[in-house]
């Protein structure tokens, strides 16, 4: 059942490039002094990537290829903007303002050519873009937890910080924080999310010169309702779980069992993501042997091996030797793929659609 291939397939699906998670060092040390609990991966190592970060992670993939000749590709899950903290400000925590990650990179020290060598990136084919939504937050959920003043997302607003967990939330809606762009529990959520959705697909072309054809939300978390406004974007694949958790509106949630190739009612494709790299998920471990483990078993399978990553693997603003940790761990993870399938390919995740149904 699904999509099938004879061939040795390997993508890389890589999240939250583009996203403003921790501005710096100093920026963490103050959220953890003001209560944050830096106690997951992404407090700890993600930021913004640098022309350092996109450097040192495409010489790495441009010293493996395939039989082909072709150099493994990263399809960066891309977010195309973050909160304008200055606008929100001035208007007195009032009204949501986003600016688009343009001018992210052109205001944050170190990435000023980042958007150059994304270009770069997709001119070499190993580094190409997909949408991740617009930006990795449920923005209407923030503002109204903004305009409590006691809040914990108004405490850590001055340092840039908007990914507010369940349990820092004013309102009971959110089950998952506010890093779920897409969660729902109004009605309302669901207009402003298609909102979102188009204006996140035109931004995407604008700035990468194509649209986007795979829709990954963030957080894995959307509503059936918003399928209509990614196909009217050009969406033709939908990355979420396997076991998928829909939220309702009024709250609760209902299951859905997805496999990779499956045709929902949209029209929309599902894409389902089948091996883990996250050589930072463990102090002790980089994750190699049990990504190549489930990289067997996909090929056992007749599907290609869907590899799901982080930025946070590969950023080295907060720590250089994160970026030191997940870049060793993808330079051997793609020798010992090279060299226990030589027969592999590295294809791009809107490749898929090559594959036949069975």
């Amino acid at each position: 059942m699904g999509l099938k291939t004879q061939s040795k397939l390997v993508i890389f699906l890589s999240d939250d490039w583009g996203t403003c998670r921790i501005r710096s060092k100093q920026d963490q040390q103050d959220l953890n002094s003001k209560g944050l609990k830096i106690s997951n991966r992404f407090d700890q190592y993600d930021a913004l990537e640098t022309n350092k970060d996109l450097e040192l992670l495409f010489d790495v993939l441009t010293q493996h290829k395939d039989k082909n000749g072709i150099h493994p590709v990263i399809t960066a899950v891309t977010n195309v903007a973050n909160p304008d903290f200055d606008r929100i400000q001035e208007s007195d925590f009032e009204y949501y303002n986003y600016k688009t990650v343009d001018h992210c990179y052109r205001d944050t020290p170190d990435s000023d050519r980042v958007l150059g060598l994304v270009q770069q990136g997709i001119d070499q084919r190993i580094f190409i873009p997909q949408s991740h939504g617009r930006e990795h937050l449920q923005w209407g959920w923030w503002i109204n937890e903004l305009r409590v003043s006691s809040s914990p997302a108004r405490k850590y607003f001055d340092n840039g910080y908007f990914f507010v967990r369940s349990d820092d939330c004013e309102f009971s809606y959110s089950q998952r924080g506010l890093g779920a762009a897409f969660d729902v529990y109004h009605a309302s959520d669901i207009e402003n999310h298609k909102y979102t959705i188009k204006s996140a697909l035109d931004i995407f072309e604008d700035l990468y010169g194509y649209r986007s054809t795979i829709f990954t939300p963030p957080a894995m978390v959307y509503h059936p309702a918003l399928e209509s406004a990614m196909v009217e974007g050009g969406v033709e694949w939908l990355d979420v779980g396997r076991f998928l958790k829909i939220p309702q509106v009024g709250g609760g949630k209902r299951f859905q069992l997805n496999y990779l190739g499956r045709k929902i009612r949209s029209g929309l494709k599902i894409l389902v993501r089948n091996a883990v790299f996250e050589p930072n998920m463990s102090l002790h471990s980089d994750g190699l042997d049990s990504c190549l483990a489930q990289i067997e078993q996909a090929f056992k399978a007749k599907q290609p091996a869907i590899i799901s990553n982080h930025r946070a693997a590969f950023t080295g603003r907060i720590d250089p030797k994160n970026r030191g940790k997940g870049l060793q761990a993808l330079d051997e993870l793609l020798g010992r793929i090279l060299k226990t399938w030589p027969d592999v390919s590295f294809i791009s995740a809107q490749e898929v659609s090559t594959l036949s149904h069975k």
